[in-house]
């Protein structure tokens, strides 16, 4: 653990770590209180599955919008004006639900309350290159990818005890309360949103936020980068119903949330071992095998009936997507411009959103049309893995074609995993 405790050692990056943890939980807190809430205000399904949609659909939309406002002006004004506004949002939500407002009084208040949202995660993804040396962003973003997983497999413990102790309401505030103190304290880091610590200027787009109308999307490594991405949440969303199936198909429903805690077991892990050590591979070669062992592993889960097996095998799809989230968020902060790189990751966000949304509506569906059989949805996962595949191989195509790349080969020293061009840095052990 010698390379984490040398990352939290960098001045600012513990703060960082702590508010990044607080604003990434209340998310999926919030996801499932509020539709906790909205079921128990109007005893309508259907209303709370407005409601969640108005507010991830504003979210997913808005995210990049302010992403670009993020890189162009300073954080700290955008994150006090989005507080001014989501704060509100949440006091007009939680009156609607105390009073039994319309159905469109809660939807609009859930559209405002996802439009106002600080995009906490792509800010704090972009400012690890501004407090951290080139050869720690490895590990940096290995501990970004644990806190992610972190938090939302903490989220059900955390709101099933709010409501057994309170109510559905008492963990929408408390979604709130995250939201506010972690961005207070991301307020408190003296060089968030900086675009880098050597002042790189390498495919800046044209001074700061530059880029045109297409921002970062102009730029073909990130657009593909985010197809990845997009692939790789729609694999996740397909295999989250199969797990559900799989364990229907067997008659042990409960087993479901254990064996999703065998998959974020093995992903906390292997990003965890993944960061202790630093890499001379090339990112993005090791990306696509990644993404090829991901397909093996999701193909043999789709030919099993046995929740041990399905869950061994659960197991070794975390191990592969720890390292795999890790190396997509290096390599995506190197390949957007450095001045939209806050952007560049607000698009990832919102990509996945899609991602997962169309991969748990397609699933949903297979499942169906199979009568409840689970193969169908992890043979999707395993398809929607082998695109993302083909598009890491695409990527080192592109790279080879002359296009900025963090992998290029280097004329003397290696450079690691999330070091810049040109930031030579020697090899951990």
């Amino acid at each position: 653990m010698r390379a984490y405790r040398s990352l939290v050692g960098q001045r600012g990056v513990p703060r960082l770590v702590v508010a990044a943890t607080v604003t990434r939980l209340a998310t999926p807190v919030l996801n499932l209180s509020l539709l906790l809430a909205v079921v128990a205000a109007t005893g309508s399904y259907a209303t709370a599955g407005l409601v969640l949609t108005g507010f991830s659909v504003a979210l997913a939309v808005c995210t990049p919008v302010i992403g670009r406002l993020l890189d162009r002006l300073h954080p700290r004004p955008v994150l006090l004006a989005l507080l001014a506004v989501h704060l509100p949002a949440y006091a007009l939500i939680v009156g609607a639900m105390l009073r039994h407002a319309p159905p469109a009084v809660l939807v609009g208040g859930a559209v405002v309350l996802g439009a106002s949202a600080p995009p906490a995660a792509p800010l704090v993804r972009s400012t690890w290159s501004a407090i951290v040396p080139g050869e720690h962003l490895g590990t940096a973003f290995a501990l970004d990818a644990v806190l992610t997983e972190v938090t939302v497999v903490a989220a059900m413990p955390v709101v099933a005890g709010l409501v057994a102790l309170a109510s559905p309401l008492s963990a929408v505030l408390a979604a709130g309360a995250c939201t506010l103190v972690g961005a207070l304290m991301l307020l408190t880091i003296p060089d968030l949103g900086s675009h880098g610590r050597d002042g790189d200027q390498r495919h800046d787009g044209g001074g700061r936020g530059g880029g045109g109308v297409l921002g970062p999307l102009a730029h073909g490594q990130v657009r593909v980068l985010l197809g990845i991405a997009a692939c790789d949440m729609t694999a996740f969303g397909c295999m989250f119903v199969g797990i559900s199936a799989v364990a229907a198909h067997a008659g042990e429903s409960g087993m479901s949330g254990v064996l999703l805690g065998v998959y974020s077991l093995g992903a906390l892990v292997s990003a965890l071992a993944y960061g202790s050590r630093r890499r001379d591979a090339r990112p993005r070669r090791q990306l696509a095998v990644l993404h090829a062992v991901s397909v093996a592993f999701l193909l043999t889960t789709s030919l099993t009936s046995a929740l041990l097996v399905a869950g061994a095998l659960l197991l070794a799809v975390g191990l592969v997507s720890g390292p795999r989230d890790t190396l997509h968020q290096l390599v995506l902060g190197d390949a957007a411009p450095i001045r939209q790189r806050t952007e560049a990751f607000a698009w990832m966000s919102t990509f996945m959103w899609i991602g997962n949304g169309a991969g748990t509506a397609l699933a949903g569906h297979l499942v169906t049309w199979a009568d409840g059989r689970h193969h169908t949805s992890f043979l999707a996962a395993a398809v929607a893995s082998g695109l993302a595949t083909l598009l890491s191989l695409l990527l080192r195509r592109a790279t080879e074609r002359g296009e900025p790349a963090q992998d290029a080969p280097p004329r003397e020293d290696p450079v690691a995993p999330g070091a810049r061009p040109g930031q030579r840095s020697t090899v951990d052990g």
